[in-house]
């Protein structure tokens, strides 16, 4: 963080800048956990494919427009709320119009569609359902407490769209992942919300099982095939949990960073023992592709993620 001419810049962007507005809005700090959240269906999905593996760039696209394009028509639903609470945000400063984030929004959620149905009807159904949770939180969530449920489903309907996309149906490996999802942004809104209060022990303790629930589930399709092997994802993932309850416990900005900043660990709790087990099982080599997105690509969102978080905020 430095200060330049043109004012205080963050990461190498001006902060009072129009790229830094838009890399805002977008949340572009979050964006590696959704690429890391559809590869847990991709390579679901993918299994006994052997060499005709290969990466749903189309699919990652769609999930990352989808993500992104929430995100600006959420900024522009809450543009009035925003002037009076989040003045530093692009359309309260004036730096668009609120026309241009709508446009944006609905541009890039029908881009988003097309691109899923690319993958087969299924896909296309599972992309409209994600879409409507978008929308239903965009609706409710100044009005509603429950609305961190259709943000949790909008976040669990990645996995599901990677293994449809790949495998045309869903089956119940996938729901594991999809229902750790929805635990963890639930507990991670209602973390960020008592975590920081003396008065609230209580709801801490809620939020503080939630988060634990969150990294077994994911944990319970390994541990069915192999249960020790099964444990080891769920070693990185307490691990960063403790770091988020103690050590980045407050602020409340540093708190919401850290979880925000950990959803990949979440997808890692399933992928790695499950590349253990593939591969033991000889369903995959060490190192082929599907091998090696299952180890890396979780802790390498994670990682980028948290790096990203220097650039513009991830909330």
């Amino acid at each position: 963080m430095r200060f330049a001419a043109g004012g205080l810049e963050v990461g190498g962007v001006n902060k009072e800048g129009k790229l830094y507005a838009l890399l805002a809005t977008a949340r572009i700090a979050n964006v590696p956990s959704v690429v890391s959240n559809l590869s847990v269906g991709v390579l679901l999905g993918s299994l006994g494919t052997g060499e005709g593996f290969s990466w749903p760039w189309t699919l990652m696209i769609a999930a990352v427009l989808f993500y992104v394009s929430g995100n600006f028509l959420n900024d522009w639903a809450d543009r009035e709320w925003d002037v009076q609470h989040r003045p530093e945000r692009a359309l309260p400063r004036g730096l668009f119009g609120s026309r241009f984030y709508l446009g944006f929004a609905c541009a890039g959620i029908a881009v988003g569609m097309i691109l899923a149905a690319l993958h087969g009807w299924r896909a296309g159904v599972v992309s409209a359902a994600l879409v409507g949770f978008i929308v239903l939180y965009t609706k409710v969530h100044k009005q509603a407490a429950w609305s961190v449920i259709p943000m949790g489903l909008c976040r669990a309907c990645l996995p599901v769209l990677g293994y449809v996309a790949m495998r045309g149906s869903v089956a119940g490996a996938v729901i594991f992942s999809a229902v750790g999802l929805l635990v963890y942004i639930v507990a991670l809104s209602l973390s960020a919300r008592w975590e920081s209060k003396a008065d609230a022990e209580g709801k801490q303790h809620m939020s503080r099982s939630l988060l634990v629930l969150a990294g077994l589930i994911p944990a319970l399709l390994p541990m069915t095939v192999m249960p020790l092997v099964g444990l080891i994802g769920v070693i990185a993932f307490f691990l960063w949990m403790g770091l988020c309850v103690t050590k980045y416990r407050s602020p409340v900005p540093a708190h919401v960073s850290a979880l925000l900043a950990g959803i990949p660990l979440v997808d890692w709790v399933t992928l790695l023992p499950m590349a253990l087990i593939w591969m033991q099982l000889e369903r995959v080599e060490a190192f082929d592709s599907m091998f090696s997105i299952a180890v890396f690509l979780p802790p390498a969102a994670f990682l980028f993620g948290r790096m990203l978080q220097r650039v513009a905020p991830a909330t």
